[in-house]
């Protein structure tokens, strides 16, 4: 089945106390990679949700974007260095025996640096909203993989009229070819009747061997067999009803294609052919941008 690389999938969930909203994101890339954005507290569970994400999309740069609301094991908590507050207590007493001044103000002693810190909720506690995260990260990658399916059945019938639009190319150069050689026996006849004179006759047999020479130096039949052959298995591939990625294949047999026309260009020998070939590649190419799109 043909997917899209690019998608979307998000899925809010609660349970008692706790609200998880997860978003996943994906665009083309040639591997898989995934960026993980959450709570500093469930960084622990990345793997687990790159295997899961992993499980359903093979290919393409994905972002996963993960909060957690109302969990107490999620919420920062602000921390008090007693230890520190202590000291410069001690400090402020010793510095008012010595002084004689009275140190009663509060506030100055709350803006002190290190007083408090704000942490996040320790991975130990994190552990009990695990199980609705996981289930969440599922489901926004189902919904992401409808989006791929949906988007990645357009991508399959343009690719199919862009294949057919090849394949009349290639046929109408196939059919085209005898006129090719027709044309190079008349200009060649002509020259050597020219060359010799009117009053000397042509060796025929020399004529047809040279003719030989010319078209098996021009002749394209393998190419246009081979041509026919890698459009057949893209159109196989369009109607692969697996699962397993198909765009590299696809990037395989658009480099053939694209070997077959340069040959092709460099047997041509002739204006029209040079045209049905950069009409090729230009086709072949359109063909090969669409095909990034897939996974």
């Amino acid at each position: 089945m043909i997917k899209s690389m690019t998608g979307f999938g998000m899925c809010d969930q609660t349970q008692d106390d706790t609200q998880v909203h997860v978003e996943l994101k994906s665009v083309n890339h040639r591997f898989f990679e995934l960026t993980f954005n959450g709570p500093r507290s469930l960084v622990y569970l990345e793997d687990k949700l790159r295997e899961i994400v992993h499980s359903f999309v093979k290919r393409g740069s994905l972002n996963l974007y993960l909060s957690v609301e109302g969990n107490q094991a999620n919420e920062p908590h602000l921390k008090t260095n007693w230890s520190l507050v202590d000291q410069y207590m001690s400090a402020a007493k010793e510095m008012q025996r010595r002084s004689g001044f009275q140190l009663n103000d509060l506030n100055a002693i709350l803006q002190l640096p290190g007083i408090f810190s704000l942490n996040d909720g320790d991975n130990c506690d994190a552990k009990s909203v695990e199980p609705l995260v996981l289930e969440s990260v599922r489901y926004a990658a189902e919904h992401l993989i409808a989006m791929r399916e949906k988007e990645g059945e357009a991508l399959r019938i343009d690719l199919l009229d862009k294949i057919q639009g090849i394949q009349s190319e290639v046929d109408q150069l196939e059919a085209f070819m005898p006129e090719v050689r027709a044309q190079y026996k008349l200009r060649l006849h002509a020259a050597i009747t020219d060359f010799l004179g009117q009053n000397r006759g042509i060796d025929e047999d020399r004529f047809m061997n040279e003719m030989a020479v010319f078209v098996n130096k021009t002749a394209i039949d393998e190419e246009v067999t081979r041509l026919k052959s890698h459009l057949n298995q893209c159109k196989v591939l369009l109607e692969e009803h697996s699962d397993m990625p198909v765009g590299r294949r696809f990037d395989f047999l658009i480099q053939e294609m694209n070997r077959e026309v340069n040959t092709i260009g460099s047997k041509g020998n002739h204006a029209e052919v040079s045209r049905f070939v950069v009409s090729l590649k230009t086709e072949i190419e359109k063909l090969r941008e669409q095909v990034q799109n897939i996974e």
